[in-house]
């Protein structure tokens, strides 16, 4: 069993909710880039969930449905993904009941990815304010800046830095459960620098890094979807010697 499958057994008997054997093979054992909706500016850059879908599905392995979706913050359906998107710019509130389904969520094995799409390159009040929910989520564990050696950071490709539309901070900060980070912040527009409108065309040029930083971009989404959902598999000895030989090809990092 992996661990999409493991988690999505966990998290449904947790939640209380059923599962038909029906369920067992099919579109539903595929991976979606998912969308959390709340009261805020929560949709994700035009076309940008859609093309970082496509580019896992064809740098990697994982079984990915293109299509992106959204569900609401306390819909039941979050008890069934590995992984999901919080993105948004301003300042927001979440609902108790949003609050609950989130926290019973990451701590039964989900993935919180929050994306920081403000404009510009200017901070908006969204850090603070993700930070403020995530505190009244779990009032006993603190947003932390995520090691520059972290697994994520070589889950796939070997990064130095979390790549977006800008680098605001060229950091993850996240919460941390035991051994694994159940919400990772990257506040750099990861989505932004997906963005395209209708016939294809990117929307924004990667500031300062230009296409480099786009792809490095691409790739830390790669890592991210890697990361939500396998962890820690990376950091085993017997991947080591195809990291350390095999991947030293890199794109520099801005200056």
């Amino acid at each position: 069993m992996d661990r999409r499958a493991f988690l999505k057994g966990a998290l449904l008997t947790a939640a209380g909710i059923g599962s038909s054997p029906s369920q067992a093979i099919g579109p539903g054992q595929r991976f979606r880039l998912t969308s959390l909706r709340y009261d805020g500016a929560w949709e994700p850059p035009q076309g940008a969930a859609r093309l970082l879908a496509e580019e896992i599905r064809y740098r990697t392995s994982i079984d990915v449905l293109e299509t992106p979706s959204a569900v609401n913050a306390d819909d039941p359906k979050l008890a069934r993904l590995p992984l999901a998107v919080l993105s948004g710019s301003g300042d927001f509130s979440l609902r108790d009941r949003e609050r609950e389904r989130l926290r019973r969520w990451i701590e039964m094995g989900g993935f919180l990815l929050v994306d920081d799409n403000t404009p510009g390159a200017g901070t908006s009040g969204f850090r603070e304010a993700v930070v403020r929910e995530l505190g009244r989520m779990f009032p006993r564990t603190r947003v932390e800046r995520i090691s520059p050696e972290h697994v994520v950071y070589r889950s796939f490709y070997r990064l130095d830095y979390p790549a977006g539309r800008v680098i605001r901070r060229p950091y993850l900060e996240g919460l941390r459960f035991g051994r694994r980070f159940g919400v990772m912040i990257c506040h750099n527009d990861l989505l932004g620098a997906c963005a395209r409108d209708s016939g294809g065309r990117f929307l924004h040029t990667p500031t300062p890094g230009g296409e480099n930083q786009r792809e490095m971009a691409l790739r830390f989404g790669v890592n991210i979807a890697m990361y939500a959902l396998c962890l820690h598999y990376k950091d085993d000895q017997v991947h080591l010697d195809y990291l350390l030989h095999r991947r030293k090809w890199r794109i520099d990092k801005p200056q």
